[in-house]
């Protein structure tokens, strides 16, 4: 087995067409060296953050296995028989008490299933349902989907449903403006969705950092609704709960509203019953692992590994020897010194450092952080070479934002679509090998094939034709 260095880059990615140029050689001269050194492609990716990168990256598939298992219960129509489901009917049917949706909105796979529940909750019963979105898109691109789909709600089923607060998930006051507008029914209002969008994507405000607003009144909680969490992920909603219980309205009796989720959610302070279990994956990162008796540390900020955790570990909150982490958020990755030092007393196989130029607020700032990132690549290139290791360069998402350069003007940054990869291996003659379209995923498998050849699964290194080859030396 041979010791395998993956270098990502989160948020970089092949600049499109439409971007400032942020990159060049001159900004990161061994970068664009060992393009040219190594055996350099690309890899497909519609992800934006590091959560989607790294399911992608470890299980492949581009959203939760949470989606299918809706799915499946909707198209089977299993979930009219579902016990909590038909709690929640019962419950809805005494005194037509009201239901509050709070949904969590991924992508259209959400409005498509919330509207197959839906309308099986107004079959059954008599109660107003209020539709409560929180966006969690992360590229303005969304918005006319969002907009199609906000429409069709409105539409669909007429008075008895309504949409109320609206918010993205990354709004800085999430939790207590949100809370706020459904206890007192405050802040900015707008009964013209079209409108509200359109000023959204003019001030390039992605979906999931939106300020919370509303459609319609007459949505504030009253003694004896129901809320009903229609969420796909392990959500923490304690902090939800702690304003409503931290409300001053004396005229609401809390006690008597009562809460359900899709999937579990995490409260610290409430019982909350759920419809469905996660679903775990087959494959995924640590089993790979496992099968080519390899073990594998990551380098992350110490806030970020737990959710990597959970995708590398196959949507499991499990803890194995075999998969260590090593915050950075003291930033010893950047200095190269430290960072070949600390590489040089790991034993593990496989070691995953994660930059990320996602949080910076200027091109200046990114430029910044790639040149830095650039010297240490090749620190850590002439590292590998010496030790007779393989260094694989790469990124599990882009990003698409606008910021401002030195002249105060705003830009695009579009790193988004594709990402780079560099693999670097004295053992693998360039003449004869390319790699391959794919994922994140085809590179996770490149990886562990690279660890130990004995690796069956399809990855993005193929040999190349005799042809071919004449021309690649």
């Amino acid at each position: 087995m041979r010791k395998n260095i993956l270098m990502l880059i989160n948020g970089f990615g092949i600049e499109q067409n439409d971007s400032y140029n942020v990159y060049s050689e001159n900004l990161m001269p061994n970068l664009d060296r060992l393009t040219k050194l190594g055996i350099f492609g690309s890899i497909n990716t519609t992800d934006f953050d590091y959560k989607e990168g790294y399911r992608k990256f470890s299980i492949g598939i581009t959203e939760e296995l949470t989606y299918n298992i809706v799915n499946n219960a909707l198209y089977s129509e299993s979930f009219k028989n579902n016990d909590v489901f038909k709690y929640i009917i019962n419950d809805l049917n005494i005194d037509n008490r009201r239901l509050h949706v709070i949904c969590f909105w991924d992508n259209d796979s959400t409005i498509y299933q919330l509207i197959g529940y839906l309308k099986e909750i107004l079959n059954k019963t008599n109660s107003n349902i209020f539709v409560h979105i929180i966006f969690k898109q992360l590229s303005i691109k969304e918005y006319k989907n969002i907009e199609k789909n906000l429409n069709t709600l409105n539409y669909e089923f007429g008075s008895r449903v309504k949409i109320g607060a609206l918010s993205g998930f990354n709004n800085s006051n999430f939790y207590k403006d949100f809370i706020k507008m459904l206890i007192y029914e405050t802040g900015e209002k707008w009964k013209d969705i079209s409108k509200k969008i359109d000023v959204l994507k003019e001030s390039r405000t992605k979906p999931i950092d939106s300020r919370i607003f509303s459609l319609n009144s007459g949505f504030s909680i009253k003694d004896n609704d129901n809320i009903l969490y229609f969420n796909y992920s392990n959500v923490d909603v304690t902090s939800f709960t702690n304003e409503f219980i931290n409300s001053k309205r004396v005229d609401l009796n809390l006690s008597t509203i009562k809460f359900y989720s899709l999937f579990p959610v995490i409260s610290n302070n409430l019982n909350v019953p759920y419809l469905y279990e996660y679903a775990l994956s087959s494959t995924y990162t640590l089993d790979s692992l496992k099968k080519v008796n390899a073990k594998c540390i990551v380098m992350a900020k110490k806030d970020h590994c737990n959710i990597i955790n959970y995708y590398l570990t196959g949507l499991r909150n499990n803890y194995d020897n075999d998969l260590r982490y090593m915050a950075t958020d003291n930033n010893f990755i950047y200095d190269s010194t430290t960072l070949l030092n600390t590489i040089s007393t790991l034993n593990e196989n496989l070691i995953i450092i994660n930059y990320d130029i996602d949080d910076c607020k200027t091109i200046e700032e990114i430029q910044n952080k790639l040149s830095k990132i650039d010297v240490v690549i090749g620190n850590v290139y002439d590292y590998v070479m010496k030790n007779n290791f393989a260094l694989f360069i790469s990124s599990l998402y882009g990003i698409e934002k606008e910021m401002y350069n030195s002249k105060h003007e705003l830009c695009k940054v579009n790193f988004s679509n594709r990402s780079m990869i560099i693999l670097l291996d004295n053992l693998i003659d360039k003449s004869k090998y390319v790699l391959n379209e794919g994922t994140s995923y085809d590179l996770s498998n490149t990886i562990m094939w690279n660890i130990n050849n004995s690796y069956k699964n399809s990855g993005l290194l193929k040999k190349k034709s005799g042809i071919m080859s004449i021309f690649y030396k």
